[in-house]
């Protein structure tokens, strides 16, 4: 069975939707003025998918053991995997930030806070070999 984890996306989603709104505000003032819109709508559209492309939707632990990073729109990116057997380590950075010590390298994820600790536990679950930082063993 798939458990799902909600992303946090913070101050991405608040400086995208700004500039999605300032471009809005370019095409309907050129609107108005009689200009052409053409390319301001274009820059609004292109905003507007890649908000969508690169937002992370939610993290996944699937059954094949692996932690699925999904994205809304997979136009330019496409969902990644992350072998639980490959996390050696983990690490609460921030209330909502959590780092993942791999074999070769490190991610650090963004996962709501609510979601964090269950998270947590079911890659703990999965791999016992997996240390967190801050516990005594």
């Amino acid at each position: 069975m798939e458990k799902r984890y909600k992303a946090y996306n913070g101050f991405a989603n608040l400086f995208w939707g700004i500039i999605s709104v300032f471009l809005l505000g370019v095409v309907i003032h050129r609107m108005r003025q009689g200009e052409s819109v053409w390319i301001a709508a274009i820059y609004f559209a292109f905003t507007i998918i890649f908000i969508l492309s690169t937002t992370i939707k939610e993290y996944a632990v699937t059954e094949l053991n692996f932690l699925e990073i999904r994205f809304v729109l997979k136009l330019f990116s496409k969902n990644r995997r992350i072998a639980i057997g490959d996390i050696i380590g983990l690490q609460k950075l921030k209330r909502n930030q959590l780092r993942i010590d791999k074999v070769r390298g490190f991610e650090i994820l963004s996962i709501k806070d609510s979601d964090m600790d269950a998270l947590i536990s079911e890659l703990k679950d999965r791999n016992p070999r997996i240390r967190i930082a801050g516990e005594d063993d």
